[in-house]
């Protein structure tokens, strides 16, 4: 029996703002759509084309999205295509198409609301406005005096040239 495969990879920039919602389970859902620019040569010179794709991120992919996406973010996305089928109002058949993503990378760095609001949460933080990108760690509750666990202490260079190797 033959396996089909069923796979999506996409680079491209958000072309609206997330759009996140609960289902009536409680599980997050982020909608967005991304533009992804071709180019190719055609008979009268270079021809640009954009495709648009619609994107759902679920639970904690999506929720992150939502929070650190906006208008214009740079994303590559991996997932696989999915479609829904309905009838509208003049009873035709209609046919919708996204994909439903496992995997959402940010190739931008996240944007606040405000030019130099902070934005934080448990885990990392990003002050915008700065050159490069200012993450930092803070660990568990409890984790104050060893936060990084049991190290192995590494000699520097100046310390390996008074060693004596057997070796």
């Amino acid at each position: 029996m033959a396996r089909d495969i069923n796979y999506f990879f996409g680079i491209g920039n958000l072309t609206r703002e997330p759009d996140l919602r609960y289902t009536p389970q409680g599980t997050a859902i982020c909608r967005f759509g991304i533009a992804m620019n071709r180019q190719y040569q055609g008979r009268d010179g270079a021809v640009e084309d954009t495709t648009f794709i619609n994107i759902a991120a679920w639970s904690k992919v999506g929720e992150n999205c939502a929070r650190f996406l906006h208008k214009g973010s740079r994303v590559a996305v991996v997932g696989e295509l999915r479609s829904n089928s309905w009838e509208d109002q003049e009873g035709n058949k209609r046919t919708s198409y996204e994909i439903n993503a496992i995997n959402v990378q940010f190739l931008s760095p996240p944007r606040s609301r405000g030019e130099d609001e902070h934005v934080s949460d448990s885990s990392e933080s990003y002050r915008a406005g700065t050159e490069k990108e200012n993450y930092t760690f803070q660990g568990q509750p409890g984790d104050e005096d060893n936060a990084l666990g049991d190290l192995e202490e590494i000699p520097s260079d100046e310390q390996k040239k008074d060693d004596i190797s057997p070796f």
